[in-house]
């Protein structure tokens, strides 16, 4: 095949897929029908479905709990290019199906390691600590290694408690409590501030930018009636005797937080984050690109180019990707994004 039409090089996509350390490539590509993969900011888990046609009948169902690690890319159909490829990270089988007519199979791993111990209900209370020692905890609990922000690490931590919770709905509280990415991959827990631009180990995180042309089809949308002029959040300190009230930003349209907190620097910190998270809510913009990205995931930023003025001049966090990748060696790549509230200054025109 050429290397050139029109003076656009062909490309065609490609990917990597190992189970348990053996390569499947061979045995995939002549059966695939579709690879999807749907990766979350949240602490819900990434998810990888693959569906191969089995019409002859000589697939074999595999185990559950087998390692499946991918890399998803784009090969240069130039002589002697190399693909190049993102490593998308390890997933654990735990779903298998088959049906038809056509006869097919379906295999869907999630990143996340769903021990029965990361799902069972657990109770532990923490006092006088700090929130990455706590987090330490749950992830030795669960064989993982933790990895947190130094500023979330550094949070104290009067008193805690985990009661009759398990360690995934804990973990996913506490990213809210502190509005972090809070999730498990690659036998990591991290938890690192949203959309800081920086990985939870420090290293920063390149903004993206996409113009009109990669996009295909998109939706924007902006919903003053949930616009809160603040936050408010009510505390009280048994072991001071006191109790009161913390407002971020204004009172006059202020959104009230139903609990209440156990000390003033707790409840500052709830509403300091709600009142961020209603900022990023402020609108939603969902993009699918025309050529797959795999190299976007979630709370990367991005800046975008082409469309009305209150999307360009908006800057945007990534919520979740979706990659899909056909039997023909089609690849796309769908975006669910939200604002960030603190946008990049841009150049004058």
């Amino acid at each position: 095949m050429t290397g050139q039409v029109s003076g656009h090089v062909q490309r065609q996509a490609a990917y990597q897929l190992v189970v348990d350390g053996k390569s499947i490539d061979g045995a995939v590509k002549p059966r695939l029908h579709s690879l999807s993969l749907t990766e979350r900011r949240g602490a819900e888990a990434d998810e990888l479905e693959l569906v191969l046609n089995d019409t002859d009948g000589k697939l074999a169902i595999p185990p559950a709990g087998a390692t499946v690690t991918l890399k998803l890319g784009w090969l240069d159909l130039r002589d002697g290019a190399s693909p190049v490829l993102i490593d998308k990270g390890s997933f654990t089988v735990d779903e298998r199906g088959h049906g038809g007519t056509p006869d097919r199979l379906t295999i869907r791993a999630r990143s996340a390691n769903l021990t029965r111990a990361f799902r069972t209900r657990q109770t532990q209370t923490w006092s006088n600590t700090t929130l990455g020692t706590v987090l330490e905890d749950v992830a030795i609990r669960n064989g993982l290694q933790a990895r947190v922000a130094a500023d979330k690490a550094a949070i104290a931590v009067s008193h805690l408690t985990q009661d009759s919770e398990s360690d995934s709905a804990f973990l996913a509280r506490l990213g809210r409590l502190h509005d972090a990415m809070a999730t498990v991959k690659a036998g990591r827990l991290l938890f690192s501030p949203i959309a800081a631009g920086v990985t939870a180990t420090g290293q920063s995180i390149p903004e993206a930018t996409i113009t009109r042309r990669d996009g295909d089809r998109h939706t924007w949308s902006s919903a003053e009636r949930e616009n809160y002029s603040g936050v408010i959040a009510k505390w009280r300190s048994r072991a001071k005797g006191s109790s009161g009230e913390v407002v971020i930003g204004s009172s006059s349209n202020a959104k009230r937080l139903g609990r209440t907190y156990g000390s003033e620097e707790s409840a500052r910190r709830a509403a300091q984050a709600d009142n961020t998270k209603q900022e990023r809510k402020g609108a939603q913009f969902s993009l699918d690109l025309a050529s797959g990205r795999p190299d976007l995931y979630p709370d990367r930023k991005l800046t975008v180019s082409g469309w009305k003025p209150e999307i360009d001049n908006s800057g945007w966090v990534i919520t979740e990707t979706r990659h899909q990748l056909d039997a023909g060696g089609g690849l796309k790549t769908s975006l669910q994004m939200e604002l960030n509230p603190a946008p990049p200054a841009r150049a004058a025109a």
